[in-house]
């Protein structure tokens, strides 16, 4: 899990947020993601020293964070599969803003 971590950390890092900022200062201060289940923040962490393991549903939502500004947290939910993952929704999203249609 902590893989995840590292690598989420590492993305953020080449687009300028400080990745081993404090809370209260500007960088990655939220938790790359958890387990979900019937409680709200379940194992794995994916900040944890530990293994996924086929069939864990994860949230993946690092977030970036500027106290004087704001923040952006990106969210997935995904499961982790014998062959790496699956994303349980498909919703497109990105560095760039893009209009949304309306439904």
């Amino acid at each position: 899990a902590a893989t995840v971590h590292r690598e989420a950390a590492a993305e953020l890092a080449a687009y300028g947020f400080d990745p081993d900022a404090d809370e209260g200062e500007a960088g990655f201060t939220h938790g790359t993601g958890h387990g979900v289940g019937v409680s709200l923040h379940e194992s794995p962490s994916l900040s944890g020293d530990v293994e996924l393991r086929p069939g864990h549903v994860v949230t993946v939502e690092p977030g970036v964070y500027d106290p004087t500004v704001g923040g952006v947290r990106l969210e997935d939910l995904a499961v982790v599969t014998d062959d790496g993952y699956e994303l349980l929704a498909s919703y497109p999203f990105g560095t760039v803003p893009t209009e949304r249609g309306r439904s």
